[in-house]
């Protein structure tokens, strides 16, 4: 006969799975952080037949998603729940939903951002963690317009915030035409804090530098030195597969769609720090050889990137860094922009969390000075001159930009649309183009919207969570996208 206490607990349970039952999609991550924090296996069992979808539960498993759960909370629980927002993005192969869960772990002053993989059919269960980011306090936007002073005022106390409640160190732009809105610095140039960053501060581009590439190869297309439509077997010897580089073009090159293998995934080797020149990196780049046919898929890829800087090296007859400061810095009036050793003056220094302190350290350059897929160094108001030349084809002409920010992989399975060197993106019904770069210890954000004219750049020189959370509000500003 069962005891009054065991039926106590199974109307506890009835209910508590009623409850569950009746929540809606918007309550799934409050469910997911209570699933995390519960030390019931029974109460983290029913959440997860709740919120994972039917899908998920069978390619995954069950038990792989209490492990999973369990795990989460080792080393997350007990969490603090914010909110949860659901976003979606339109693909060609259909729309995909992901689901932002915010929440903190105790006594950490960081938020987490958990990221989960909705199921595209109604109700939008959860398919799995996409990924878990580190991020200030989720906050509430003012809903004036960018150039309003109300607004700029906001933003810049919110900026004021990240400096002083999570140490963000960086320097902002938003411009309006030629007309400044906002210029702002902030934190430290220096683990040690003795130099404060200014306007003269240089701050790592990585991955940006990209856009100055694909710029220099259309320049070298609209003086009739090359092709888009080129074979970069005409140019490029040593390529591991004949038949597959034969396949090669350069419009492969510029939209990462050639099939060429990773040389680098930014892990530390002797000869990727020891690399000065084009040619020591390309070295690399023919090491790793072919993965894929031409065409085929789009895959975000540096060794496309080192291919096109010794294509331009060979069609040029010049030193890659002297042509892009002859045919882009010069030309736009980016005076202090430029490819740098760790030693050049001005340069502030990249910077990591020690591990297990609450402290910055100095993460360690190579001998290098940048390459052709990444590594330049500027400064907002050069980025602003950069996008004015643009804008008035100093550096290309207005026809040939229009080219390169075109959507190029919209056939493809992509988490990006790319154009050529231009990342391409759509903020509610707002375009913009540009590139943003990521490293140890580099962040950084050009995006310029020709609908509203306005040009946001955007630098951090730390890996700092904070930083994507100023760059995602401050688009948010200036988009409308609420």
């Amino acid at each position: 006969m069962k005891t009054i206490v065991q039926y106590v607990f199974y109307l506890v349970l009835f209910l508590a799975i009623n409850l569950i039952a009746q929540h809606n999609p918007d309550d799934y991550g409050s469910l997911f952080v209570r699933a995390i924090n519960s030390t019931s296996e029974v109460e983290q069992k029913e959440i997860i037949t709740n919120i994972f979808s039917k899908s998920a539960i069978d390619e995954i498993g069950f038990e792989r998603l209490i492990g999973l759960v369990g795990q989460l909370h080792t080393n997350y629980a007990p969490l603090e729940y914010h909110h949860s927002e659901t976003l979606s993005f339109d693909k060609p192969e259909g729309t995909s939903y992901i689901m932002h869960v915010y929440a903190k772990r105790s006594g950490s002053i960081m938020w987490n951002d958990f990221q989960m993989r909705l199921d595209p059919e109604p109700p939008h269960k959860f398919k799995t963690i996409g990924f878990i980011a580190e991020v200030s306090e989720p906050i509430t936007l003012p809903n004036g317009s960018i150039e309003q002073k109300e607004t700029l005022d906001w933003l810049n106390s919110y900026i004021q915030n990240l400096n002083s409640e999570y140490d963000l160190y960086g320097s902002i732009l938003i411009a309006k035409g030629n007309n400044i809105l906002l210029e702002k610095y902030f934190g430290f140039t220096d683990a040690e804090k003795t130099i404060p960053i200014n306007s003269s501060s240089l701050f790592g581009m990585a991955s940006g530098g990209k856009m100055f590439t694909a710029l220099c190869v259309a320049k070298l297309v609209e003086e009739k030195k090359l092709n888009f439509d080129d074979q970069i077997t005409k140019y490029i010897e040593g390529l591991s597969d004949k038949t597959k580089a034969d396949k090669i073009t350069i419009h492969h090159l510029l939209t990462h769609t050639s099939g060429v293998e990773q040389y680098w995934w930014g892990q530390k080797s002797e000869a990727f720090n020891n690399a000065v020149t084009i040619n020591d990196h390309l070295k690399m780049v023919l090491d790793a050889g072919l993965k894929t046919d031409a065409g085929k898929e789009y895959e975000y890829n540096n060794s496309n990137y080192i291919l096109l800087g010794a294509i331009i090296e060979k069609v040029s007859g010049q030193d890659y860094f002297t042509f892009v400061k002859e045919n882009i810095f010069n030309k736009a009036g980016m005076n202090n922009s430029g490819y740098f050793n760790k030693e050049a003056k001005n340069v502030v220094s990249p910077l990591t969390r020690a591990e297990g302190k609450d402290k910055w350290v100095e993460v360690e350059r190579g001998k290098g000075k940048g390459s052709s897929a990444g590594g330049s160094f500027s400064n907002v108001s050069d980025m602003l001159k950069f996008s004015k030349a643009l804008r008035s084809g100093l550096v290309v002409s207005i026809e040939t930009l229009k080219n390169m920010i075109a959507v190029k992989n919209n056939n493809m399975v992509a988490t990006e649309d790319y154009g050529y060197g231009f990342i391409i993106q759509k903020f509610d019904n707002e375009l913009s183009y540009g590139h943003g770069g990521t490293a140890k210890g580099v962040n950084f954000e050009f995006r310029y919207f020709p609908n509203s004219d306005i040009t946001v750049v955007i630098f951090s020189n730390q890996d700092n969570g904070a930083y994507d959370d100023l760059k995602r509000n401050t688009i948010k500003l200036i988009t409308g996208e609420r």
